[in-house]
């Protein structure tokens, strides 16, 4: 878009003040891509069409109407929004169309057979209330696609193309009918268009043409029957009261407020709407400006109320899509456009932008950036472009290759030509060609003289000064080359005024004047060194000390508002004093001033006469004076990164209009305006608290109050609602009552606290986004309730029991000793009923040649129902693993009902074995008492699982040596009667390892309380495959102990290893 841009004080190219309206017009023609933002399928998780957005104005969170329902972007995690669960209507949330905004915040949202609101649920997120349901039952709701929807008057309008509804908060309080369902969507009659016109309703019916709402009724407008069988995409209303209709048919007609109808004569404008299929939306809204965002197929066009077109926007400027359904305006001017791919944020107010490869730039941009007869070149690693401005906003800028086909490494203009030093050499590129000057690869630097402009200088590191001149062909000719120090070249020149250079020679050999005349005769003169200076001063006459011999250093020099500067290595600032040829100590040193250990880059702008420096964290716009260096900005890099610029920068311009040009390693050159960033700051945007978690578990926000036995775990999970690259967004939290002082800034968005005690707590968080713009503080207050044992309750309790004690203490003491007895009496039967567990698995595993078996029990602190068994049989060896409900001598007792009820089975395939058990198990019915069991059969190569309600089963494929992980559905045997079971069959090779345990191990529980989990047992296995089944067997039940440091587990972990040898 070329946006007006005030200039404040003229500028100064080539010698010529440019006027106020040639700077702003130059400002806007070279402005290069927006800033845009784009967001795929896979950030948005697969939603397909994204339909409609808006953002919401009551937490700046983004809502999103797509195929696969609402979602709802945080800055951090996009989630589908779900349909609230005592919503009359129960179903999946399909396909959403529009969503529409009410002045307090209530958003309702469209789509097929859809119609209802956002409502916030117990957790503090938004989920979505049914509402179509409440049409008269006069009107099927399951038949009405809704296509759009806007609000007038705090009122929800929606439109299907047989019905308009109108709802106005608690129910459909009107109903206008336009055709009945027979026919197609473009049937007579049928609604197509449906738009908001300055709060007034007008829509479109086929085979009639334009209509509008009055006093509740629809009337016909006379002489929009050419709309009959053409489309109306969008309606919009300008200054004049004109309503403009946009058609991908016939493009722009305008129906004026006296109710003629015209068609526009801009002929560029009608063919873009019918070339890319302008698209429909329902309520079209403009800029700050007034300018208009008309969206199409084909890409986004800016155009003002008199139809003037300002800006064409599409993939080549950075779109994800040119598909665009529909475009959103926030408070800031930033434009969301929901595509067909996903959606993008355009921040056409934003001060950055940049070109690309899309716009033809390849390589690092590293060699300068220069402003030669009003146009911007630039150099990369590739070549050397200029920058060719197209006035016609329906193409773009042009980045012209002059084709160099080289390296760059320095340019500048040469009277009507530019000449530049690059990989293979120097070259001049004039009339549209490059012609070599040059093809010795050590050439440096070169300048045209500033006294005399037919001479041309060039730096060579061995051959020193080479002063160059055309001859009578044009050619350019070595005439003379000179030597500051013989022997050694230089490594660098800067004219400091016409006639005067100072010269650096190599390996800080020291600085040098050279004067000249106009026929090019040079005199040399070392210039002093301020410490040679000091030490000469210092020293007696009679002491006869060759200056030569004392220290010396080479510096850069920096042009300033007072002329140039000689800088040190350690940025010590000296005066250059030309007629004593020697530096003056300024008394500066810039890392100092600037509070950091130096600057990458630095640029003078010579229209502001300002000197930048860019250090790693901030921008400084700097000023010299004959007697002070003042800083009179800083900027942070903010959307910039700052990690991908090659350090060469371009600044112009005065006032707001400021720019600085950067060259990217991503083959981009940015421009930037650090003073005219329009958009609003975020600081008045706050953080959002998205979970609130207890035990991993997410806690209704208003039970703040937490039992003491609940809380071990506790985490909070918040977000940012800021969308300018949120990446960047950070966080920093307190915890009042827990945390001595905030954290630091950090990018994490959740806190974790464990083992809190009980207390009053509030949980506070601060944001702030890549600006470094810092948020309001917002806070959230809970309490860990005393366990019981601590409360009030308890000690009076205790009061009582010490009251009443010791009336007890007599007969506690007898009790004491049968209680003794009991318990010695159940150590015998807990002991007994371990042996009986251990006497129910068997003694030796089967033995062969082809199989290496092996098993083993951990058992925990009760008697479990662990249990794992061998059979075999001609051809086939069986191999069970199970797991009985519960502990004690009822789980031994479903232990030896299932190993007899095995003892007694047929050879049968493993799904009807575990048929035949479940309804053995079922007809003696032991109530809640279940076993879960994994069954293999091995044979021949290949093994056959069934399963009831176990763990995975896990094999190892030495081929691929990956562990498959094989879950298999199925009850636990002593469920349902007649019960099916499922059945897998995997081969079994060479190497191939057999793993089926219980829950024992997965499911342990650490000091941290951490679980061992299903990972790890598949990692363990992938380590430990090339082992025997014995040792793979040892290894994991060896993982038991190291992981609960040598504690006894809670429940049994048994373990199968079948390992095929041959």
């Amino acid at each position: 878009m070329r946006f007006i841009i005030l200039l404040l004080f003229p500028i100064l190219i080539n010698g010529q003040k440019l006027s106020v309206d040639e700077f702003e017009e130059r400002l806007g023609y070279e402005r290069g891509n927006y800033a845009i933002q784009n967001y795929d399928q896979n950030k948005l998780n697969r939603p397909g069409y994204v339909w409609g957005m808006l953002k919401s104005n009551e937490d700046n969170l983004i809502y999103m109407a797509s195929n696969r329902g609402i979602l709802e972007y945080d800055g951090k995690d996009v989630r589908r929004v779900q349909i609230k669960e005592d919503t009359t209507y129960r179903n999946v949330m399909g396909l959403a169309r529009t969503l529409v905004q009410l002045d307090d915040g209530t958003i309702y949202v469209t789509g097929d057979r859809r119609f209802g609101k956002l409502v916030t649920n117990k957790y503090g997120l938004k989920e979505f209330e049914y509402l179509l349901h409440k049409l008269p039952d006069s009107i099927d709701y399951r038949r009405q696609i809704i296509w759009g929807s806007l609000e007038i008057d705090n009122k929800i309008y929606m439109n299907t193309p047989n019905f308009i509804f109108r709802w106005d908060g608690e129910k459909f309080d009107r109903i206008w009918k336009f055709s009945d369902y027979s026919g197609g969507r473009s049937s007579k009659g049928k609604i197509h268009a449906f738009s908001k016109v300055d709060n007034v309703l007008y829509t479109r019916r086929w085979g009639y043409g334009i209509y509008k709402m009055e006093n509740d009724q629809f009337q016909f407008i006379e002489g929009t029957e050419i709309f009959a069988d053409n489309r109306i995409e969008l309606f919009y209303e300008n200054s004049n009261n004109d309503v403009l209709l946009f058609s991908r048919q016939l493009g722009v007609y305008i129906l004026d407020k006296d109710g003629k109808l015209s068609k526009s004569d801009n002929e560029t404008l009608n063919n873009w709407l019918v070339e890319n299929g302008v698209y429909v939306q329902d309520d079209l809204k403009p800029f700050s400006d007034g300018s208009i965002p008309i969206h199409s197929r084909g890409g986004l066009l800016i155009i003002d109320e008199n139809l003037k077109i300002l800006n064409n926007i599409n993939i080549d400027d950075g779109l994800e899509s040119n598909e665009i359904n529909s475009s959103f305006i926030d408070e800031n001017d930033i434009l969301y456009l929901p595509t067909t791919t996903g959606m993008s944020i355009v921040n056409l107010n934003n001060s950055l932008t940049q070109y690309d490869k899309n716009n033809g730039i390849d390589g690092y941009v590293w060699a300068p950036i220069k402003r030669i007869n009003g146009d911007i070149y630039f150099g990369s690693t590739i070549d050397l472009y200029r920058l060719i401005t197209e006035k016609n906003p329906m193409k773009n800028n042009l980045i012209k290759r002059l084709n160099f086909n080289d390296m760059m490494r320095n340019f500048h203009q040469f009277d009507n030509s530019v000449i530049g030093t690059h990989n293979y050499g120097l070259s001049e590129y004039i009339d549209g060609k490059v012609k070599i000057i040059s093809s010795d690869y050590d050439v440096g630097a070169s300048a045209q003289s500033k006294l005399n402009k037919s001479l041309l200088f060039v730096q060579h590191p061995l051959d020193g000064l080479l002063i160059m001149k055309r001859d009578f062909k044009g050619k350019f000719q070595i005439i003379k080359t000179l030597n500051p120090i013989k022997g050694k070249g230089i490594s660098g020149f800067i004219e400091l005024e016409p006639g005067k250079l100072v010269v650096n020679t190599p390996q800080n050999s020291g600085s040098f004047i050279a004067e000249y005349d106009y026929n090019a005769n040079f005199e040399f003169t070392r210039l002093i060194h301020p410490l040679k200076d000091s030490i000469l001063n210092s020293l007696t006459d009679s002491l006869n000390i060759n200056s030569q011999k004392l220290p010396d250093s080479t510096f850069n020099y920096i042009e300033t508002k007072i002329g140039y500067l000689a800088l040190s290595d350690s940025g010590t600032v000296h005066k250059i004093d030309l007629i004593n040829k020697k530096l003056i100590n300024f008394g500066i040193n810039i890392p100092t001033i600037l509070d950091s250990a130096g600057w990458n880059s630095r640029a003078y702008n010579s229209d502001s006469e300002t000197n930048w420096f860019f250090s790693d964290s901030l921008i400084y716009e700097t000023v010299f004076s004959d007697s002070s260096f003042k800083i009179l900005n800083r900027f942070k890099w903010g959307q910039i990164n700052n990690n991908e610029l090659t350090g060469r920068v371009f600044v112009e311009g005065t006032g707001k209009n400021e720019t600085v040009w950067f060259g990217s390693q991503d083959s981009k050159l940015i421009r930037w305006l650090p003073k005219n960033n329009l958009s609003k700051n975020n600081n008045d945007l706050r953080p959002l608290l998205r979970g609130f978690y207890i035990n991993n578990k997410l806690h209704i926000l208003s039970k703040n109050k937490i039992e003491y036995d609940s809380s071990r775990s506790i985490k909070f999970e918040y977000s940012f609602p800021s969308y300018n690259r949120e990446e960047n967004n950070e966080f920093k939290v307190f915890l009042k009552g827990q945390d001595s002082d905030w954290s630091d800034w950090s990018k994490n968005s959740f806190r974790e606290y464990t083992n809190l005690p009980e207390k009053n707590y509030e949980f506070f968080i601060q944001s702030r986004d890549t600006n470094g713009n810092e948020s309001e503080v917002i806070s959230f207050s809970f309490t860990i309730l005393p366990p019981w044992y601590r409360t009030y309750a308890a000690y009076a309790g205790y009061i009582f029991l010490l009251v009443f004690g010791f009336r007890s203490f007599g007969k506690y003491q007898a009790k004491k000793s049968l209680e003794k007895a009991d318990n010695e009496r159940r150590a015998g039967e807990l002991e007994e009923a371990k042996k009986i567990q251990e006497s129910m698995l068997p003694k030796v595993f089967p033995t062969s040649n082809s199989y290496d078996i092996s098993a083993g029990l951990v058992t925990s602190t009760e008697i479990g129902g662990d249990y794992y068994d061998f059979f075999e049989n001609k051809n086939s060896i069986y191999a069970v693993c199970g797991d009985a409900t519960g502990h004690g001598t009822s789980s031994g007792m479903m232990v030896s009902i299932i190993k007899s009820g095995l003892n007694g089975l047929p050879s049968l395939s493993t799904d009807k074995v575990l048929y035949e058990l479940n309804n053995i198990v079922k007809k003696i019915d032991l109530g809640t008492l279940k076993m879960s069991l994994n069954i293999c059969e091995i044979k021949n190569g290949s093994i056959t699982l069934s399963s009831a309600a176990m763990p995975p089963i896990y094999l190892y494929n030495s081929k691929s040596k990956k562990t498959e992980e094989i879950l298999i559905r199925g009850l636990p045997l002593g469920g349902l009667k007649n019960e099916t079971f499922d059945i897998q069959k995997k081969k079994f090779n060479k190497g191939d390892v057999l793993v089926m345990l219980s829950d024992g191990l997965p499911e342990a529980e650490n000091d941290a309380g951490e679980l061992y989990d299903y990972e790890r047992v598949m990692e363990l296995i992938n380590k430990n495959a090339s082992k025997t089944a014995e040792e793979i067997k040892d290894k994991m039940i060896g993982e038991v102990d190291i992981w609960l440091d040598g504690k006894v587990p809670d429940d049994d972990v048994s373990i199968v290893v079948i390992k095929k040898n041959s």
